[in-house]
């Protein structure tokens, strides 16, 4: 049935230009045109809407980061993943828009990382999951330190004894003046054996993945 009215519109284009004295083939050329641009429009408009939706999904998880106590930050700058080199993030801002070797990349899901190189235009960031990441951290109201250790992170130098509950959150303790307070890092999936009598050792699942992370906030605590 569409085909037949296909054909007839193309049929009246045609007995319309020879009646008008035009160029008939011009006349079938854009109606041509058109038909192709209807009959294949459907999956651009698909993948515009795929898109549309998944930059809202997005917008949604950074505006989850926006919520995140702002108190002193220096900077705050939404930046782009632009590939990633082993664990390490490139993204998308650098020395032109305020980022320096202080600077942290946030995501909605908690910590991701800290820059630890810096060019005019883009930045690398070494995500807590590396293992030369250090970040003091809080177990509850515990300190210690976490590390990482490829897909998952260990927390060392507790002092407790009695061995904290699978899921206790970890959290970022504003020590050291780099990383902000209070961003959540992971939980607590079980302790680990440990050689020091007065300290726990706890392996701990990231709150964010590094295949989660496609838009960060960076951000630089004031000194």
């Amino acid at each position: 049935m569409k085909g037949r009215l296909l054909l007839a519109l193309c049929l009246a284009v045609v007995a319309y230009a020879w009646l008008q004295g035009g160029r008939w083939y011009d006349q079938v050329a854009r109606v041509r045109a058109g038909i192709y641009g209807l009959s294949h429009g459907q999956p651009r408009l698909d993948d515009l809407q795929a898109q549309i939706q998944s930059l809202q999904a997005e917008n949604e998880r950074l505006r989850a980061v926006l919520k995140l106590p702002r108190q002193g930050w220096k900077l705050s700058v939404t930046a782009s993943t632009l590939y990633r080199s082993q664990l390490d993030l490139w993204m998308n801002r650098g020395s032109a828009d305020g980022v320096t070797l202080r600077t942290v990349a946030l995501h909605s899901g908690g910590l991701v990382g800290r820059v630890v190189e810096v060019q005019p235009h883009q930045c690398r960031v070494r995500p807590v999951l590396h293992p030369d990441s250090r970040v003091p951290v809080l177990l509850g109201q515990l300190q210690g330190v976490a590390h990482g250790q490829g897909w998952l992170l260990e927390v060392e130098e507790v002092r407790s004894r009695p061995q904290l509950e699978a899921g206790t959150l970890v959290t970022t303790s504003g020590l050291g003046e780099v990383f902000p307070a209070s961003v959540l890092v992971g939980r607590v999936r079980r302790s680990l054996p440990s050689s020091e009598p007065m300290f726990a050792r706890y392996e701990v699942e990231p709150s964010v993945f590094l295949d989660q992370v496609l838009e960060v906030l960076l951000v630089e605590v004031q000194p």
